[in-house]
């Protein structure tokens, strides 16, 4: 199966049309420390786009945790990174990230989750997992097509940047959240 059979099949859970641009992840990943050890969270993860450029960015004793629930991404996460040892994928929700990580224990939250397709209740409990893992100086950095959820992630999260790509399709806002 393809990207975009996925897209088709699972439009609610992927909710793009295509892969992130090279422009979209070099946003994302700008606000992110990469000269010590992090631990990073995915929300997310694709096809590995976010993901390939971290690998080339942590150093060695980093950690990334990937939380996806969509099956084809799923395998293909597991199959692409079995053999590197930084990664570990949860087949759940955003929202169950909560139930693995101590609070505020988590450098980065990296989610390219489609809020524009999720209910209001689903939203909250995964930006409250998020506000509740994230270290005091952490970030959670999100992306959306529109800023229809802008109110929602500024209720939790009161400190936040943006940012805008272009060169991506579609185009992107880019929320930089803080406690």
């Amino acid at each position: 199966m393809t990207f975009l059979k996925s897209v088709i099949t699972n439009y609610r859970t992927v909710g793009a049309i295509g892969p992130s641009s090279q422009f979209l992840y070099k946003k994302m990943i700008s606000p992110m420390d990469f000269t010590q050890d992090i631990h990073i969270v995915e929300f997310w993860a694709g096809n590995g786009t976010f993901t390939d450029a971290l690998l080339k960015k942590i150093t060695p004793d980093s950690q990334i945790s990937i939380f996806e629930i969509d099956p084809f991404f799923i395998k293909k996460l597991q199959s692409k990174y079995k053999n590197e040892s930084r990664i570990a994928i949860y087949p759940l929700g955003a929202e169950e990230s909560v139930k693995f990580f101590e609070p505020e224990s988590i450098d980065y939250i990296l989610s390219s989750l489609p809020f524009g397709l999720m209910g209001s209740s689903v939203i909250s409990k995964i930006l409250e997992s998020a506000k509740h893992i994230l270290k005091e100086q952490g970030k959670y950095i999100q992306f959306q097509y529109f800023l229809q959820n802008k109110k929602e992630i500024h209720n939790i999260f009161p400190k936040v940047r943006y940012k805008f790509t272009f060169l991506n399709l579609p185009p992107a806002f880019i929320y930089i959240c803080k406690k």
